[in-house]
């Protein structure tokens, strides 16, 4: 059985809401991401509970401070376990190489721009992008967040490439204008991709036919 490269965003205030799809997607993906709507909610024991059970935990807090704040975030990071914490670019190369300076050995850092998936794509914010990861290359963070428009330019900076706005074949794009399906984006380049709706609703669908 091989294990698809999908985190399952866990999009809720509730672990326990999540139980069922928990259980049924163990084994078949690779990791769950926890935003900050479950970590207010929560706390360090939703990742905790996670890793307990055997996941690899990608938290999703977005960091965005001095630098000071933003290594101190990223040391309680890893010492709650996260294995993948995401950073603003925007919070300037100094909060960037502090973070990635202070960093446990098992946790990846992953750049975030400022056009993220909810905008439609347009050269002004495809070049906004790669400045933005052109920083985060320079400070050598891990990885980036990466829409799917800039998937190509995108993998020639980085190896590790996280992306959201994946939608199955025929499926609503809701809130996000920046989308993609599974199968392209990981042709382009996505080394995982952030699924949450898309998982919960068409659960059997992931788990035994999606290819990946």
């Amino acid at each position: 059985m091989s294990v698809k490269p999908i985190f399952f965003a866990l999009d809720g205030k509730h672990l326990d809401n999540f139980s069922r799809e928990l259980e049924i997607l163990k084994g078949n993906i690779y990791g769950v991401k926890v935003g900050l709507e479950m970590f207010t909610s929560e706390g360090p024991s939703s990742v905790e509970k996670l890793k307990k059970d055997g996941w690899n935990v990608f938290l999703d807090l977005k960091l965005h401070d001095i630098p000071n704040t933003v290594q101190a975030a990223t040391i309680s990071a890893g010492d709650i376990g996260a294995d993948y914490l995401t950073i603003h670019i925007a919070s300037g190369k100094e909060a960037l190489l502090a973070a990635k300076e202070s960093k446990s050995e098992n946790l990846k850092l992953l750049g975030v721009s400022t056009a993220l998936t909810s905008k439609a794509y347009s050269p002004e914010i495809s070049q906004k992008v790669y400045e933005e990861f052109l920083l985060a290359k320079e400070s050598k963070i891990d990885g980036v967040i990466c829409p799917p428009s800039e998937l190509v330019k995108t993998k020639e900076l980085f190896e590790l490439i996280v992306t959201p706005g994946i939608r199955l074949k025929n499926e609503d794009s809701h809130d996000q204008k920046n989308i993609t399906t599974p199968e392209k984006a990981i042709r382009d380049g996505a080394s995982y991709l952030v699924m949450g709706r898309s998982v919960r609703q068409n659960i059997n669908y992931v788990v035994e036919k999606l290819k990946l």
